[in-house]
């Protein structure tokens, strides 16, 4: 029986150290403590998101502010295009064929028989399309006569011979010239084996000229062909 009762003795002191509540001071402490520990953890998340919205504030001053999307930008639309050497030469445009030794010269067909003439008073306004063959042009008037395609065309006939405006004909090599720059910017017209020039009194355009080059040409834009 002492050893029964020894048994409960010690299962009840057992339940009461279970079941015992801490003291208030105790509990007052914890609850200071866990306090603590939650102002702490708010207090750094606060500083993170601090943090990051000044980080994103920085970001947004920092980067420049584009254009409006589908609103061109005041250079651009002040930029005008204009054709350069490589697009008259690649047939695309056409062009009066100034003589700058002549002021106010073209050349033109005309009027009264088929010549190729320097003129200050051409009829009409005589457009030239420069089509490139190779490293040769067939030099075509832009605007057809008579229903059909001119284009210039050297004559060895009586010295110094004469260029003509006479219907195309890919395979007439009396309709290719060689066109090269000159260092003062204008440009030679070459055939065969001498310079297309113009001779002085009937300022025609002659293929025989037996001199050097004294005439050159200039291209002056007049549109797309």
């Amino acid at each position: 029986m002492a050893e029964l009762h020894d048994d409960l003795t010690s299962i009840a002191a057992g339940v009461q150290r279970v079941t015992q509540l801490p003291a208030a001071r105790e509990l007052r402490e914890r609850g200071d403590r866990r306090l603590r520990r939650r102002a702490a953890v708010t207090g750094a998340g606060l500083v993170v998101l601090v943090a990051a919205v000044g980080a994103g504030l920085l970001q947004l001053r920092d980067t420049p502010a584009g254009p409006a999307v589908g609103a061109p930008s005041a250079a651009a639309s002040s930029v005008t295009t204009s054709a350069g050497p490589q697009d008259v030469l690649a047939g695309r445009r056409q062009v009066r064929i100034a003589v700058p030794s002549m002021p106010g010269a073209v050349l033109a067909i005309g009027p009264g028989d088929d010549r190729v003439r320097a003129t200050a008073e051409p009829v009409g306004d005589p457009l030239w399309v420069l089509r490139p063959e190779g490293d040769r042009f067939r030099i075509e008037l832009a605007v057809p006569r008579e229903g059909g395609r001119l284009c210039m065309t050297v004559v060895h006939d009586a010295a110094p011979g004469s260029v003509r405006g006479r219907a195309c004909d890919p395979a007439s090599q009396e309709q290719l010239f060689t066109i090269e720059p000159v260092a003062d910017g204008t440009w030679s017209l070459f055939q065969g084996r001498r310079y297309v020039q113009v001779v002085d009194g009937p300022d025609t355009l002659v293929p025989d000229l037996p001199e050097n080059l004294t005439t050159t040409y200039t291209f002056e834009d007049r549109g797309p062909s």
